[in-house]
């Protein structure tokens, strides 16, 4: 291979990730295929490889990570570590960033983001919602910023835990891991928003013991949607009062719901139809 270096751009910063291992690689330019663009410097550097014990190793500087694992398992940790290294790293240079864990879509000109915790179906919404004319920021990682209220979009390969339900299916590029599928933004072109849009509204996904009740939503507060943004909020620490200023100031400029999800197509259906009346 002549030229080993992927260089990406990730929220204006400048990434170079080395990596000579053509199934590595390959995993990587399918995670961060969306951010592709070549340069001559970089703020971040990354060397990902295969290690001689097993497992693989992924360098930044002076540190290396080493992880022992199976064949199997290399691919799914792989993206999974180099991911949490990128955004860690992207945090410390983006502090007038406000991270949220969060997926963020885009219609008529507005951003919802849809925060849940791990297992909800937060990504798997974001999927299917797709397919209802909504286009993609992130499924897992919106950055506000506190000035505009703008959401910064972060397009890496949208990641599922399992296939979803219904109408939804999975294109056949999906990237299948141990313990992941990763759809390729090679699979959404004319879906894929690349600049900052302003924020419309908040969606606190839940998912209660019987899902195959209909879905209902309720709006709630502006001091309880902040405390719900602010659990979900990444860097919290990076901002005047510890976060909670900002958190505040966001649950207060737009509408917030929570959202008790049920079958999946009539939660896209509500959130669609919630989405045309905001």
């Amino acid at each position: 291979m002549n030229n080993p270096d992927l260089q990406f751009r990730i929220l204006g910063q400048r990434i170079r990730v080395r990596c000579d291992d053509q199934l590595l690689r390959s995993l990587i330019l399918t995670n961060y295929g969306a951010f592709l663009e070549p340069g001559s410097s970089a703020e971040l550097e990354y060397t990902v490889g295969k290690h001689p014990s097993g497992g693989f190793f992924i360098s930044r500087g002076n540190e290396t990570l080493v992880e022992e694992t199976s064949d199997e398992a290399i691919q799914y940790k792989v993206v999974y570590f180099l991911e949490k290294l990128i955004t860690l790293d992207l945090q410390y240079l983006r502090t007038d960033l406000y991270f949220v864990h969060s997926a963020a879509l885009e219609r008529n000109g507005g951003v919802i983001m849809i925060a849940a915790d791990s297992g909800t179906g937060k990504s798997t919404t974001a999927w299917s919602l797709l397919q209802h004319g909504f286009r993609y920021l992130s499924d897992e990682l919106a950055p506000i910023d506190p000035a505009t209220l703008e959401v910064h979009p972060y397009p890496h390969a949208l990641c599922l835990k399992a296939p979803p339900p219904g109408p939804y299916p999975l294109p056949e590029n999906t990237m299948r891991t141990e313990r992941t599928l990763h759809i390729p933004t090679t699979s959404l072109p004319n879906l894929i928003i690349k600049e900052p849009k302003p924020l419309r509204a908040l969606i606190f996904l839940q998912r209660d013991a019987n899902a195959s009740a209909p879905p209902t939503f309720e709006e709630v507060s502006s001091a309880e949607a902040g405390a719900s943004l602010y659990a979900n909020t990444l860097n919290a620490l990076a901002h005047p009062g510890s976060g909670l200023d900002v958190a505040i100031k966001v649950a207060s400029a737009v509408p917030a719901f929570t959202l008790h999800a049920g079958e999946l197509q009539a939660t896209c259906e509500l959130i669609s139809t919630l989405e045309q009346k905001l």
